[in-house]
């Protein structure tokens, strides 16, 4: 059975949401107050996300390294946190200092509301929402916004329904930004079906589609990544020494994007499945536009499997 508790801190920021299932040695954390994001997925006492401590240096940890974020209006950057949309310009706050960049849109740090739990024995459901009036700087739209999680057996689901209650069209694209845990990232393989990539000026921003730098399946030893890969189907697969995940995220198009980047520490490895490239609002590869009283719904789904500890 599927049980859901709601664990509030004396730092609002790191009150939880804590899904667990005793029988099938499943816990998870959802943080509401943070983006709504999932910090925690653990099962048969494997560690699959590399999420934040639930301290003062958690919070510090999220703020800079954006772990498991989810991103809208745009995932990744925004040049100069500049772009024009509808005969009309708009400009951005810009958080990445150091290359004078917008980065992972402004969800990620808002407080969503719980809008229904559900539990039995085979899965558990948490609905959260986040509705904004339109006032952040350089995205004058009001929209709601909706996460639910789903979590079954060696499954999690995460629908995302976007409605825009505004009465102008916006522009959109929405990213998940998860870091999954290893303890030697260098024996690790990484899998997804795509033959380009794309090139990038110093301020990491995509320029020109140019060929897979690298076959797949990647085994990765060495290998640093901080690029956007254009894949033919929208799906990956990670492989570690505890557990192997694949991601699928639908609706399917005709490119899907898929930025993946190791961290200094290789300690972890993040797989973003997007629905658009970086600095879309620019350059237009992938971009979404809602109109007025319109619904856009996403999944992605998570399947892993943990190799069994004797």
């Amino acid at each position: 059975m599927y049980i859901i508790e709601i664990v509030k801190n004396q730092n609002p920021l790191l009150n939880q949401i804590v899904i667990k299932n005793e029988k099938s040695n499943f816990y998870s954390i959802i943080y509401p107050n943070l983006g709504a994001s999932l910090q925690k997925l653990s099962s048969n006492n494997t560690e699959i996300i590399n999420g934040i401590s639930n301290a003062a240096e958690g919070l510090n940890d999220y703020k800079n390294a954006f772990k498991s974020a989810f991103l809208f209006p745009f995932p990744n950057r925004i040049s100069d946190g500049k772009y024009e949309f509808g005969q009309t310009k708009y400009e951005l706050d810009c958080n990445e200092k150091p290359l004078k960049n917008a980065l992972h849109g402004h969800i990620y740090d808002k407080q969503f509301s719980i809008k229904n739990t559900e539990t039995s024995e085979n899965n558990a459901i948490v609905s959260l929402y986040y509705a904004d009036e339109g006032k952040t700087k350089g995205f004058p739209f009001p929209y709601q916004i909706e996460i639910i999680y789903t979590f079954s057996r060696e499954k999690i689901t995460i629908d995302f329904q976007v409605f825009n209650n505004g009465e102008k069209s916006f522009p959109f694209g929405i990213g998940w930004h998860p870091y999954f845990k290893t303890s030697n990232l260098n024996a690790n393989s990484l899998d997804f079906e795509g033959a380009s990539q794309y090139s990038l000026n110093e301020k990491m921003i995509p320029q020109d589609e140019i060929p897979l730098k690298f076959k797949t399946p990647l085994f990765i030893e060495k290998t640093t990544l901080d690029d956007c890969f254009i894949t033919n189907k929208p799906q990956a697969t990670f492989e570690s020494e505890a557990y192997k995940i694949g991601i699928d995220f639908f609706p399917k198009n005709k490119k899907n994007y898929l930025q993946v980047y190791t961290p200094p520490t290789r300690n972890c490895i993040a797989i973003e499945p997007m629905t658009c490239a970086p600095n879309a609002f620019n350059n237009k590869n992938g971009l979404l536009i809602l109109e007025p009283n319109k619904k856009f719904e996403w999944q992605i789904s998570l399947e892993y499997s943990t190799v069994m500890k004797l």
